[in-house]
């Protein structure tokens, strides 16, 4: 009684609050208190005058309070009963966290006597220094999970023979606790994320936007995916594939008397798909202002995601040492189980090879603030396109040369058509007008042409 009154003779703070019923802005006050130095809440008094209103203690509200709090939040305060003016009062003692504490998705702080949202920047510190998004445990249940995705995901990681260990017939919650998306008793973050029925109830941003855009101004598709992880997956390359064209390579298989058909995309399917599975498994979850976005235009396509490199990581560095760093160790864990992907960070090296395989220009990849984006750039220079500006064979024939050998001279462009060198200067001064060929060179000794660089969309 002693510890009571000195704590209602104080004003509210940061471990201290007042509340006069069990309400929404409860729960987030015990998050807040978790989240920061823990605290005390004096359930029962009007905090506006500090009137005792009491706490009704009938029908075993007093189990029902802490199950609630249990089941909502994660953690078990310590709940005391005391006397006041003939009226029951409770204090509820939380104390700081081992790992951040939600409420209804979200992560609250205490600043002064004001319980607020914490800040991404805020979170993201908060969560390096306790433990990763991914694993962290929340007040889901099973029905929550979709069990067609988790069998869907099963079957995908025996046909990679990753999985062999778990019986495909085992109850859905044996399976996530075997693949360690069970912790403590609870479901983890990534669990939903991945299997989740509607993972977007708990985290609003886990959407995916795929656009197709003229311009930056002009916009002729917008597709918002939401679902889990797979699903997302699985209706964005449909999506991507309406966007891009695909060619059909028609060759004549003699011994068999027939024609095979080949597919041919404008980017390899392969290239697609890593960048997508890069953007989905590394977005950051703690980022509520900013989407997971895929923009498609006539000459590239942009794969943005809102997760920045690690501090002190360059995009240089990845490129040379194959770098590889899981925001979300769990989400990547369960798409390589899949064999979606491979591990120790060998993705972008592989879209760069699949991109290179096809004559298509190595990825742009830029790092900011803002986050990490991976551009992909479509070959201008086709023969259909080039026709329509009227170019001749030998003009084409150049073209052809420079994909391969990157540079290209008057003397070698004489050598390749046979012809004069006055036809051969004319040609490549027609080449330079029309934006396909730049001039190098400080003199005329060096001159040497190459391909214009692309033009990026805005």
């Amino acid at each position: 009684m002693d510890n009571l009154a000195h704590i209602l003779a104080q004003y509210e703070g940061r471990r201290i609050d007042f509340k006069e019923e069990v309400s929404n802005s409860f729960y987030k006050l015990l998050s807040a208190f978790a989240n920061t130095a823990g605290g005390t809440v004096v359930l029962g008094i009007r905090d506006t005058d500090r009137t005792v209103v009491g706490f009704d203690l009938r029908n075993n509200a007093l189990k029902k309070l802490s199950d609630s709090i249990s089941t909502r939040l994660g953690i078990h305060p310590v709940i005391e009963t005391h006397e006041i003016e003939g009226r029951t009062v409770l204090t509820v003692i939380v104390g700081r966290g081992c790992a951040p504490v939600a409420y209804d998705g979200r992560y609250y702080t205490r600043v002064g006597d004001t319980t607020r949202e914490m800040f991404p920047d805020e979170l993201r510190e908060y969560f390096q220094q306790s433990i990763e998004w991914d694993g962290i445990t929340g007040t889901y249940s099973l029905e929550e999970i979709d069990e067609g995705t988790v069998r869907h995901f099963l079957a995908l990681a025996r046909q990679a023979g990753r999985l062999a260990a778990i019986n495909p017939d085992e109850p859905v919650e044996t399976i996530l606790r075997r693949l360690g998306l069970i912790r403590d008793g609870r479901i983890i973050n990534g669990a939903i994320v991945l299997f989740g029925k509607d993972p977007q109830q708990y985290f609003p941003n886990s959407i995916l936007r795929i656009g197709r855009f003229r311009r930056a101004d002009i916009i002729t598709g917008d597709h918002e995916l939401r679902g889990n992880l797979f699903s997302q997956f699985d209706e964005a390359e449909r999506v991507i594939k309406n966007y891009i064209s695909v060619r059909y390579d028609i060759s004549d298989e003699a011994m068999q008397g027939s024609f095979q058909r080949k597919e041919v995309w404008e980017y390899p399917l392969s290239a697609i798909r890593e960048a997508l599975l890069n953007a989905l498994i590394h977005r950051d979850y703690l980022n509520n202002t900013v989407q997971t976005q895929i923009k498609i235009f006539d000459d590239q396509t942009r794969f943005h995601n809102p997760g920045c490199l690690p501090e002190g990581i360059t995009v240089e560095i990845i490129l040379r040492e194959h770098y590889s760093h899981h925001r979300n160790p769990k989400i990547a864990d369960i798409f390589y189980r899949a064999g979606l992907v491979e591990r120790y960070g060998s993705g972008i090296e592989r879209i760069i090879k699949a991109l290179e395989a096809v004559s298509l220009p190595s990825p742009e990849i830029i790092s900011t603030p803002l986050g990490f984006t991976l551009v992909m750039r479509k070959d201008p220079f086709t023969k259909e396109f080039m026709q329509t500006l009227g170019l001749n064979e030998r003009q084409l024939a150049a073209v052809s040369f420079l994909k391969e050998h990157d540079t290209i001279t008057n003397n070698q462009y004489q050598r390749l058509n046979a012809i004069a060198a006055r036809t051969a200067l004319n040609d490549l001064n027609d080449l330079v007008d029309k934006h396909i060929l730049e001039r190098r060179g400080r003199s005329k000794r060096d001159t040497h042409y190459v391909l214009a660089p692309l033009r990026n969309s805005p």
